[in-house]
């Protein structure tokens, strides 16, 4: 008994040559042209604001503006103090002192690297704080672009502040009690958004 042999429809030839068409263009897409790997132009750098928040310069407002090498950097905002000691006691028995307080903080940023989303600075400068006095610190900071306009701030470091604990002790400080650790070395990080106008 002969086999019946079936021609290919029309239609299905013209379905697997747009199903081939399709695949050859994404893949070019997806590739993309030379100029497409081009990193996105940026906005102005030179002077930007935004919110930020954190327990190396507070929860705030922060500004700054420069050059590419040195920006000027002025952050200001609520802060709050935590003190963790050991009772006078023989079993030292934990305790914890809490402080609201603002700080205003004039920082340098020293730029350090650049990558096509990515900047790197060294911080340091002056800080003052309401319980704790006047102070310095220095802390790494990267601003990662989210878009043409605005960037992520993360600023890690460590602040000195010298007086500090003759500062608590004015603001009633309890005598029976040491700080576990030196309340003159506060901070942490901070991370904020930076809008570029």
């Amino acid at each position: 008994m002969p086999v019946a042999r079936h021609r290919p429809r029309p239609a299905s030839g013209s379905l697997v040559a747009l199903l081939l068409a399709a695949v050859a263009t994404s893949s070019a897409w997806a590739q993309g042209p030379a100029e497409d790997a081009a990193p996105i132009a940026l906005s102005q750098r030179r002077f930007g604001v935004g919110p930020t928040a954190g327990f190396l310069s507070g929860s705030g407002l922060t500004l700054g503006g420069g050059g590419d090498v040195v920006r000027g950097w002025f952050t200001g905002g609520f802060m709050p103090i935590l003190v963790f000691a050991n009772a006078r006691t023989p079993d030292k028995a934990p305790r914890f002192n809490y402080y609201s307080s603002w700080q205003i903080n004039e920082d340098l940023a020293f730029h350090l690297f650049q990558r096509p989303r990515v900047e790197g600075s060294l911080r340091v400068g002056y800080k003052y704080n309401s319980v704790l006095g006047h102070g310095g610190g220095a802390a790494g900071e990267v601003l990662y672009d989210l878009g043409p306009r605005v960037a992520l701030q993360i600023t890690v470091g460590v602040s000195i502040f010298p007086y500090a604990k003759d500062r608590l002790r004015d603001h009633g400080y309890p005598t029976d009690r040491d700080p576990s650790f030196p309340p003159a070395i506060q901070g942490t990080g901070n991370v904020g958004l930076v809008f570029f106008p």
